[in-house]
This record gives C-alpha cells, structure tokens and sequence, in this order.
C-alpha cells in the first residue's frame, strides 16, 4: 500500500534524525560545531511534527499496520516535546540564541478586531467550542479535523493548544463574536520556522456564524499580528480546490496564490491537491490592512 510504504519510509527519516540528536546531546560542549551545525535537522523535527505527515502517520499507527519492528518514537509527543526542549536548553547553555533574531515568540496577545475578540484559549469556552463548531461533523471535515463526540475531549484539545502557544511552537487563538459572547472558531500560526522566518496560517468558524465576513476578518488580523509582533517575513497558507468560500476568503486578504501541490494529502481512502497562497511583509504594507 503505496500510503502506508510512504510513512515508514518517512518515519525511518525522522527516527535517524532523532537518533543523531540525542547521540549529540549526551555530550554537546565538545562537539558544538557539529551540535550547531545540526539544528537545521533538528528543525526539520519540529516541523514534521507540527505537519499533516505527522497525523497521518499517528493515525496510520493506531491503525497498526506498521510491521513490529519499525521504529516510531517520534510518534510519541512526549519525545518531541523532551527532545526539542532539551535542544532550547542546550543552546542557551553554549551561550547561542535558541530563536533566530526577528522572530518573536511571545505568547499570544489579545485581538481586538471590532466584531471579534481573539485571545488565548480558556477550558471556560469548551462548551461553546463543542456546540459551535467542533462537534460538526461537517464543518471538521473541511477543516481537516476530526469530530469531537464530548467535552472531556475538547478540554484535551485546549490544553494541547495552550501548551504549544506557551512553548512558542504555535499561535492560536480563540475566536468570540463579541455580540454574543460565542466562541465561534479559532485562528493560528500552527506552523513557524523560525530559521526562515515564516508562519502558516489555519483558521475554521462554526457554520451558524459563517457567511458573515468573521474569517476575512480573523485571518487579517492573524496576518497583521504576524508581520508586526512576531515579525515574519512571509506568511502563507492553503486549502483545497474545492473549497470557494475558503478561497474568497484567503484573496480578500491579499495572498498570493504560489502553486497547488498535486495529491498533498491523504484522506478518507484518497489523495487531495492543495493551493497554497502567500503573502510578504513588502506585499502587506502596500495592502489594506485591517
């Protein structure tokens, strides 16, 4: 099966890496060059975590159908989170600076948009979250996530986001209708390079709330914040083809369309195309903003 031969080869890239850099951790002061030298690696660590290869590998394997003597410990997100933490440690203690200088990873601020207010992620939302967008089978599957069936559930999903915002390995925001008070949807930067200074974009609003110019309005706002606080050069983000709404959306806010990359993604038993779009802070400052 030509889906599950790419995740074990891709798994046996990863679990290499993986290796290489725990070796140089158990002695980095007398190998700095080649510790240092090694970060762009570790780099590619966190960004196939923080990719659609990861969960799809991840689901692959509760699948079992990887053979029993294939390697997986990067399945397990208490070894990235150990490994990359221990990577920020190790830098600091050999007198480097673990971020790229330009990007700042602060925790996310509060938003206010006008209509909307985008701010951190709070366990007094879930039920909201669970009613308004999550528990929607529909509106999750565009989103490429999968259905929330209880709130035990939901409070997991906020204090994975919550982690990843503290530890600067993503941005996400929740989305409230300030008129009601709703959480209606979430916004982030769920992917940040920091050695090329870039961060995609990912957005979703529950379908009662939808028609109502709520996405543009968070996306810009997302994209003004990027560029300004956490100071990106480049800021990009996709979706399929098929979906015209959200590629309204991602024009109105000025985005570039790059390419679409053919059979990007696995699911539901096939292989689905995305076009991804992007924008440079030169590009944002001649458009309007929000």
């Amino acid at each position: 099966m030509r889906q599950v031969d790419e995740a074990i080869e891709r798994i046996r890239k990863m679990e290499a890496i993986f290796d290489q850099a725990q070796r140089l951790m158990e002695a980095p002061e007398n190998n700095k060059e080649e510790y240092l030298n090694y970060q762009g690696e570790i780099e590619k660590l966190a960004r196939y975590y923080e990719s659609p290869e990861w969960k799809a590998d991840f689901a692959l394997d509760e699948e079992g159908v990887f053979p029993k003597d294939l390697k997986r410990g990067i399945l397990s997100e208490d070894g990235i989170y150990d490994l990359l933490d221990r990577n920020k440690e190790i830098l600091e203690e050999l007198g480097e600076d673990p971020e790229k200088p330009g990007i700042c990873l602060c925790d996310a601020q509060e938003i206010d948009t006008g209509r909307l207010i985008l701010r951190s992620f709070r366990h007094e939302d879930a039920e909201s979250m669970f009613r308004n967008w999550l528990s929607d089978e529909e509106v999750q599957s565009m989103y490429g996530e999968p259905t929330y069936t209880s709130i035990e559930q939901v409070n997991d999903l906020i204090d994975r986001y919550i982690a990843q915002t503290e530890e600067g390995r993503a941005f996400r925001w929740e989305v409230i209708e300030k008129a009601s008070g709703e959480c209606i949807g979430q916004a982030s930067y769920f992917l940040i390079d920091k050695n090329n200074h870039f961060g995609e974009i990912e957005y979703c609003i529950g379908r009662a709330f939808q028609g109502k110019g709520y996405a543009t309005e968070a996306t810009r706002a997302v994209i003004d914040y990027g560029f300004e606080k956490i100071g990106f050069h480049k800021v990009q983000i996709c979706c399929r083809p098929s979906n015209k709404s959200s590629k309204r959306v991602i024009e109105k806010c000025g985005f570039i369309h790059e390419g679409t990359l053919r059979d990007y993604f696995f699911r539901n038993g096939g292989y689905e195309d995305r076009m991804f779009f992007s924008i440079l802070k030169s590009e944002y400052n001649k458009h309007d903003k929000p």
